[in-house]
């Protein structure tokens, strides 16, 4: 026969006590983060700050810190998502969007509608 794993048996007097507590919410807290709440930086809706609010065309749509691909994506937006961006300033087909260095390429996000980019 196999060996066999023992699991000891827990007892009420486990489950008190500010350690208990400290335990359950960190476990609570990594199960919430590798589910899909994780730190999403950087992304906070449009606001139209600057006028020019626009919609992301594809299902993803790579975010990099420069206009182009020579590096790599620093967030993933997703279709429909509306981000605000910098009016009129797109370099080597990259829009810069506005929260820091945050380009995208231009041919995959549109106006929305009022706006003026």
């Amino acid at each position: 026969m196999a060996n066999r794993i023992k699991v000891p048996k827990l007892e009420a007097s486990s489950f008190k006590g500010w350690a208990f507590v400290l335990l359950a919410g960190t476990l609570l807290a990594a199960i919430a983060l590798v589910s899909g709440g994780g730190f999403n930086i950087g992304t906070a809706p449009a606001t139209g700050v600057t006028g020019c609010t626009m919609t992301v065309l594809p299902d993803q749509l790579n975010v990099r810190s420069s206009p182009g691909t020579e590096l790599a994506p620093v967030e993933t937006l997703s279709r429909g998502t509306e981000v605000d961006a910098e009016r009129g300033v797109v370099t080597n087909g990259f829009r810069k969007l506005t929260g820091g260095d945050r380009w995208a390429l231009n041919e995959s996000l549109a106006a929305t509608q009022g706006s003026v980019c």
